[in-house]
């Protein structure tokens, strides 16, 4: 198995609202009050909401942008997306780890939902001979001239199937792009359910040889 570190990676939820919300309701404005909250929500400036209405009933569309505009929240009468690109290190973990965390936690979801879960990372190999030869490892005959992976995975403990992608990046030399889409079931105790992300990314990288290294500035790369 080739262990290799993660340069850059990011993280987006796709939630759906039990009920559609209009903009004259109360619960939306408490909402944004519980988003810009630093104790429960997320310690936003109230210059970062923006509501852009099309109508005054169900046609807007509530934006937040926040960690130097590398995290974003939309939430329409429907749903409600949240992403966070270009994190790299323990520290970013934990911010949205604890981001992640106070978002579900500020909705009321109906347990028998489903939302939608993206976790994608670009790798470093040692070498370009590395990475290459990892990505031959993806291809089923010569007549491949761009190995790739995709496939669906099984993995202990996570209820549903997850895609998995693999294929060289365009963003980081030597390096290669794995992306998992997934879903899950809204009945979650979300302190564990949320801390258990990277484990199930790290499954499904690992069932096409590939270990993370520890995150830099993790317990457990200061350790190693």
């Amino acid at each position: 198995m080739d262990i290799v570190p993660i340069e850059i990676y990011g993280v987006s939820v796709d939630l759906p609202l039990p009920k559609p919300l209009s903009m004259r309701d109360p619960a939306l404005e408490e909402f944004v009050q519980a988003l810009c909250d630093p104790q429960i929500g997320i310690g936003l400036r109230p210059s970062q909401v923006q509501l852009i209405n099309r109508d005054w009933l169900y046609q807007y569309e509530l934006t937040a942008t926040f960690f130097e505009g590398n995290g974003t929240l939309v939430r329409n009468p429907e749903r409600l997306r949240f992403s966070v690109r270009n994190a790299r290190n323990w520290a970013d973990w934990q911010l949205v780890h604890q981001t992640m965390l106070r978002v579900h936690n500020l909705l009321v979801l109906d347990p028998k939902s489903i939302s939608n879960l993206t976790m994608q990372a670009q790798l470093r190999f040692p070498s370009m001979p590395d990475r290459e030869r990892f990505l031959k490892t993806l291809a089923p005959g010569r007549a491949i001239a761009r190995p790739c992976g995709l496939g669906y995975l099984r993995i202990p403990d996570w209820e549903s199937e997850v895609r998995v992608q693999i294929e060289d990046s365009n963003l980081v030399p030597n390096g290669v792009y794995i992306g998992v889409d997934t879903q899950y079931q809204n009945n979650q105790d979300w302190e564990s359910f949320v801390g258990c992300m990277p484990t199930m990314f790290a499954a499904a990288a690992n069932a096409y040889g590939i270990g993370f290294e520890p995150f830099a500035g993790s317990p457990a790369g200061q350790e190693s």
